[in-house]
């Protein structure tokens, strides 16, 4: 890709101040970031990240989870490999979802929900391809590159209509103050809508990636508190993380723990925001 030839040409440091401006559209301090967005740079070019694997590898933080707060909080796993072969899918449930336990998501993680209709041969080349990219070294995130990646298989969670449920990610800042921002994501695989509230409950007045169109009618759970509490319990040994949370059929279930939210190319508007979440951090 161009993108990757111009960041071996000018080096990485050179590629994030330049690909900051373009997107941000304003420089980027990495020796004194003050922006959110400054910061979540900053995190991804110290040594330090590679500390945050264990957390981000989607098989291992479950034990991290199920001491915290609890196995009953992690989606039930019904298989894992190191490759996986097409036989292996005969003992499979006809729905699931397959994911490897590196990278941020995306491509590395498909819902299926009828497995009579894959193409389980494509579906076994793509995953052992996907099990062994090093994403991390693309994107500057090193610590997704993980030792022993493995091909997860989890229970796919439909809500009461048979939907895919919101996505609940609580960036949660802890410094002097400890302070929430609730980020509801819905219809992320059709009409991706994205909602921002305070731990109050109140519509906040910017948004994080603005593409997205945003929903200010959206209704908090009565699950909402517990979430994050146990959000809240997640992120105590961080100064900076997002946890992601799911509540379905009045239950509530862990997604993942990102430490560096959009890579630090998620825009925040109004601009004066970016600043203002940084001075949370």
């Amino acid at each position: 890709m161009i993108r990757d030839c111009i960041r071996i040409i000018i080096g990485k440091r050179n590629y994030i101040k330049l690909r900051f401006f373009i997107t941000h559209r304003y420089f980027c301090n990495l020796k004194n970031p003050k922006t959110w967005n400054e910061k979540i740079q900053s995190r991804k070019l110290s040594s330090k990240s590679i500390d945050y694997a264990k957390f981000v590898d989607k098989y291992t933080v479950r034990e991290y989870v199920g001491t915290k707060i609890g196995s009953e909080y992690l989606i039930p796993l019904i298989a894992k490999f190191e490759k996986i072969q097409v036989s292996d899918f005969a003992s499979l449930p006809n729905q699931f979802v397959i994911k490897t336990s590196n990278g941020g998501g995306g491509k590395n993680v498909k819902i299926i929900y009828d497995k009579k209709s894959e193409d389980l041969a494509k579906l076994t080349k793509d995953f052992n391809k996907y099990v062994t990219n090093k994403i991390g070294h693309k994107i500057d995130e090193y610590f997704y590159d993980i030792e022993k990646p493995q091909i997860l298989i989890e229970e796919l969670m439909l809500d009461d209509f048979g939907n895919i449920p919101c996505d609940y990610k609580f960036h949660i800042f802890n410094s002097a103050e400890s302070r929430v921002i609730i980020q509801i994501d819905q219809g992320r695989f059709t009409n991706h809508r994205r909602s921002l509230y305070s731990e109050n409950g109140e519509i906040l007045p910017f948004n994080i990636q603005p593409k997205y169109g945003s929903v200010n009618d959206y209704t908090l759970p009565a699950s909402i508190i517990p979430m994050l509490n146990k959000a809240k319990k997640l992120a105590e040994d961080f100064d900076y993380v997002r946890i992601d949370m799911y509540s379905i059929n009045g239950n509530i279930y862990f997604g993942e723990m990102t430490f560096c939210h959009g890579s630090g190319w998620e825009p925040v508007s109004p601009k004066c925001y970016d600043k203002i979440l940084g001075s949370y951090w």
